[in-house]
């Protein structure tokens, strides 16, 4: 199955294939033979569970690396899984998810971007300026409400392009966190 891979805003596609002991990886396209073996685990964690990763030997075309591979939960996470490597003296961080479920996602997200969107206060604040009124169309991206919390100001796009059906609050106005504070219909 073609996972995809994702390190600093660049997109992989992986395959891997093993055949008599031998595995190879395809990465867009270019496969290449490699050989890998754990050199050691990770220690386990207070609960006495053991972390996924570990200290890796990889043997790339005749060069060989010393790979520390270590997995990170994330909050945002659905059904991928983010990962810390360290190799030849690099830091990556690799979120890695299957095919299927990179697309099943992009479907998600094109049928959200045609529907309403409701923008919600991220933190209990300030409305210290709208930047938007009901009728108003407003871009992806574009900046609706300004919300102060903890002397900072924070800006709160709109997720779609679209117009502003509801403008649920008012400069001046105290927000708790999760409030609703704006509804936008797509285009």
């Amino acid at each position: 199955m073609p996972y995809i891979a994702t390190i600093k805003n660049q997109t992989y596609t992986i395959t891997t294939r093993t055949q008599d002991d031998q595995t190879a990886v395809t990465l867009d396209g270019v496969t290449h033979a490699l050989d890998w073996q754990r050199i050691a685990a990770l220690a386990t964690d207070e609960k006495g569970k053991q972390p996924e990763g570990g200290y890796y030997s990889l043997l790339i075309a005749g060069k060989s690396y010393e790979v520390f591979v270590r997995r990170v939960v994330q909050d945002d996470e659905n059904n991928s899984q983010t990962y810390e490597i360290q190799l030849a003296g690099q830091y990556f961080l690799v979120r890695v998810e299957d095919e299927r479920t990179r697309l099943l996602e992009g479907i998600a997200r094109t049928n959200a971007q045609s529907s309403a969107a409701k923008i919600k206060a991220p933190m209990p604040g300030l409305v210290v300026n709208t930047l938007a009124q009901p009728g108003d169309t407003v871009n992806a991206g574009q900046t609706v409400i300004v919300l102060e919390a903890m002397k900072m100001e924070n800006d709160l796009p709109s997720p779609i392009t679209g117009i502003v059906k509801e403008l649920k609050v008012q400069k001046g106005q105290t927000v708790d966190q999760g409030q609703l504070l704006v509804i936008i219909e797509g285009e």
